[in-house]
């Protein structure tokens, strides 16, 4: 039972080790949305259109979800 035990901790050991490293996404641009009342720069990590709709991929306060473009009051997104 021990060897079995051994064997399958070593396996999860060398599993963790191989998975690989998350890079850092970098934006690609800011935007300024209005948050309480007040203007806030928001990185942009992505731009999508679906159905001629375009979305931004906010970083924080959104939880870098997709977000409907006329969220924000202005932006440097092309």
């Amino acid at each position: 039972m021990k060897t079995m035990f051994s064997v399958f901790l070593l396996a999860m050991i060398l599993s963790g080790c191989s998975s690989p490293i998350l890079e850092k996404q970098q934006p690609v641009c800011q935007a300024i949305a209005m948050l309480g009342g007040f203007p806030q720069t928001v990185q942009i990590y992505g731009v999508r259109v679906i159905a001629n709709q375009t979305e931004y991929k906010a970083g924080d306060p959104f939880n870098w979800r997709w977000v409907n473009k006329n969220n924000f009051t202005s932006s440097n997104c092309k």
